[in-house]
């Protein structure tokens, strides 16, 4: 009997241990939070899969330094890589964007370098909590990801 009551003792120490998700990873803290803040999504049209749209919202990664707009590191890759296409936040245009090389400053939060995928660093002025980032092409929306601003 002495024995059930010290292995249930250690079992509820040890459950109030500091480990999280990230524990047993090599991760540097901004790695961690843009794991946290990536997105990916399939673009299907006719329900084939023609390429992906993926986000990081960097607000909610480099605090300090992106903090005036809402920033996004994004990529995209499509099957047709001639299609043009236009990145929105909430239906609204961009401030700024910039195509980056695929290996890139942000390369490292996401461990995905490809030269297929097209890069970008996109600047959107501030909006509200609910922030929709969209793909469209010829006016019509491909993907969409969708944050929640955390409102601490």
């Amino acid at each position: 009997m002495k024995t059930i009551y010290i292995f249930l003792i250690l079992l509820f120490i040890s459950g109030c241990s500091t480990k999280n998700a990230f524990s047993n990873f090599n991760m540097d803290n901004y790695q961690e939070l843009s794991a946290q803040s990536f997105n990916r999504v399939k673009i299907v049209k006719n329900d084939k899969i023609i390429g992906t749209f993926s986000a990081i919202y960097l607000n909610e990664v480099y605090l300090q330094r992106f903090n005036k707009s809402e920033y996004f590191f994004v990529y995209v890759y499509l099957k047709d890589s001639e299609q043009e296409y236009e990145i929105k936040l909430n239906s609204k245009e961009s401030l700024k964007i910039k195509e980056l090389y695929y290996d890139n400053r942000f390369s490292n939060l996401i461990n995905e370098k490809s030269k297929w995928n097209r890069y970008y660093l996109v600047s959107f002025d501030e909006i509200g909590d609910v922030l929709n980032l969209e793909l469209f092409s010829n006016s019509s929306k491909l993907a969409s990801i969708n944050y929640q601003k955390n409102t601490q």
